[in-house]
Formats: C-alpha cells, sequence, structure tokens
C-alpha cells in the first residue's frame, strides 16, 4: 500500500507527458497537411478544420479525465493509508488498557493484597477506563459530526467555568499541578455551546501535554481582537513543521515523526476540534516555528460576547 501511491503518481505523470506529446505532434501534423492541401484544394478546407478543433478538443478531454482519475485515484489511496493507521491506532489503543484492566483483575481475585495496594490497583484502573473512554468519544465525536446535522444549543455560558473544568479534568488525567498553567482570561460572559466548547479546549489542551516534554507549560487567554472572540491555548511542545500545519486537522492524519509517532493516539482529535469550530460559526489558526518550539492554537468565535 505505501508504494501503490509513488507508483500510481509516476504512472499518471508518465501518461499524460506522452498524451501531450501525441496531441502536440497530431496538431502539428494536421496543421501542416492542412496548410498543403490549401495550396492545392479550390476547396475551403472547412472539413480538415472542424476535424482539426475535434481531435484537439477530444485530446484535451483525454488528458482532463487522466489527470482528475490519477488525483481521485491518489486520494483514496492516502484515505486508505490513513484509515489503516487509524485501525492500528485504535486496536493496540483499545487492546493496552484492556489488557492491563484484566490482569489487576486476575491478580486481585487470586492474591490477598493488601488495602494500599488494591488502591494504585483500582486507581490505574480507573486511568484505563478513562483512556477507553476517550478512545470511544472521539469515535462517536467523528461520526456524529459528519453524519448528523447537530443542533447546537447556544446560551449565555461563562467561559472561564469551561476552561476550569477542563483544566481540573485534564490535571486530574496526567496528574499535572497548577504551576503547568498559567492564564489570562479577559473575557468571560459569552454566547456558545458549551459542550462544543469543552470538547474543543479539551481536545487542544490534551494534544498539548500529550506532545509536550517534561518541561510542561501550557498557556490560555482570552480576548476580543478585531471584534471577535480569541482563546489561545500556547504550549512548549514538540510544535509542528509547517508543512504539516495545513494537514493536521484532517481525519485519521498524524505527523510522521519519530517525536509524534511514540505518542499513541487516533488522529481523530483534531478533526473534531475543527468541526467543532466551523459548526460554532468560528475559525481556528495554528501557528508554530517548527519542531520543539511549541505550537499556538486561536480559536476565533463570533463576537456574541455579553458585557
Amino acid at each position: 500500500m505505501k508504494k501503490a501511491l509513488p507508483l500510481t503518481i509516476t504512472l499518471g505523470s508518465v501518461l499524460i507527458v506522452f498524451c501531450i506529446i501525441l496531441t502536440i505532434l497530431w496538431n502539428y501534423i494536421l496543421i501542416r497537411n492542412y496548410s498543403s492541401i490549401k495550396q492545392f484544394d479550390n476547396s475551403d478546407g472547412s472539413f480538415q478544420l472542424i476535424m482539426l478543433i475535434l481531435g484537439s478538443f477530444f485530446f484535451v478531454v483525454i488528458i482532463t479525465g487522466v489527470v482528475l482519475f490519477i488525483v481521485f485515484l491518489a486520494r483514496q489511496i492516502i484515505l486508505n493509508q490513513l484509515q489503516n493507521n487509524f485501525i492500528d491506532s485504535v486496536t493496540h489503543e483499545l487492546k493496552t488498557p484492556l489488557t492491563s484492566i484484566k490482569l489487576y483483575i486476575e491478580t486481585m481475585k487470586k492474591y490477598d493484597i493488601t488495602k494500599e495496594k488494591k488502591d494504585i490497583f483500582l486507581n490505574n484502573m480507573l486511568k484505563d477506563v478513562e483512556r477507553l473512554d476517550i478512545l470511544v468519544n472521539h469515535v462517536l465525536d467523528a461520526t456524529k459530526i459528519e453524519n448528523i446535522s447537530k443542533d447546537y444549543n447556544l446560551k449565555e455560558i461563562s467561559l472561564n467555568e469551561v476552561i476550569d473544568e477542563v483544566v481540573e479534568i485534564i490535571s486530574r488525567r496526567h496528574n499535572l499541578v497548577k504551576e503547568n498553567f498559567s492564564f489570562d482570561l479577559k473575557i468571560d460572559k459569552i454566547i456558545s455551546d458549551k459542550t462544543a466548547l469543552e470538547l474543543v479546549i479539551m481536545n487542544l489542551i490534551d494534544n498539548s501535554v500529550k506532545y509536550s516534554n517534561s518541561d510542561l507549560h501550557i498557556e490560555i487567554k482570552s480576548y476580543l481582537q478585531n471584534n471577535k472572540i480569541f482563546i489561545s491555548i500556547k504550549d512548549s511542545g514538540v510544535g509542528i513543521g509547517k508543512n504539516e500545519i495545513k494537514k493536521i486537522f484532517n481525519r485519521f492524519y498524524r505527523i510522521p515523526s519519530k517525536i509524534t509517532q511514540d505518542k499513541k493516539g487516533t488522529g481523530l482529535g483534531l478533526f473534531i476540534v475543527k468541526e467543532n469550530v466551523k459548526n460554532l460559526k468560528g475559525n481556528i489558526e495554528v501557528h508554530s516555528e517548527g519542531l520543539n518550539k511549541g505550537t499556538l492554537f486561536n480559536i476565533i468565535l463570533p463576537n456574541k460576547i455579553i458585557l
């Protein structure tokens, strides 16, 4: 499958070049013959001219068809590769916590362990369950976004409250402390859908934690600019290459880097973020100076602020 894409592009490019060369030669021969025939033929040569025009038109149609076929085929190959990567990731993400939970349960049934050990086992099992819950929710959210026109419940919400709840969940999930975060929140009451906004901020902060090093620090800001509401999330993590920024919101896409591939995921988190922000009539920007230089995400929402 990995060799299919370059082979398809190479073969298609060769076919296109052959078609163009054939078209040029064919037109050259016809035009030359048409000029020669005109010298000895008293007819107006309209038939030859029509054949020349029709032939050129159909060659252009054929070349266009070949190009479109190659483009669609290449897209399908890429999608198949991404889906295979997604299935591999999901399979691993499902099996690992399930195996861990099974092992803890069997150990607790087989041995008479102390309360302290039991508490440790239960906490670890809870983390595994949360990991499974995140995975299932990602898949379900991605399916709902694509196949259902979701009616968002737009009402007055507290942005500060949403951020506090998300940070608390992320901190508990990853054993973080308050020093890992800094806040500059200048907007509180806004009109939005609380569930959708929580999902967006949750995925962005979770990614910031996942793709950061030991010196984790996340800056969260909210402010008004150009009559738009900005929610910015900046981390000190691995960053994103400039050529990858346009691809990271694609479904199933994961950056092909040794640094990022070591981190397990489904490639659905940022896709869900993009679709939710779009459904909230907003936009999202990404800024990164490159690998190991951190990333800044700006969520830009319509100005429905309540003063």
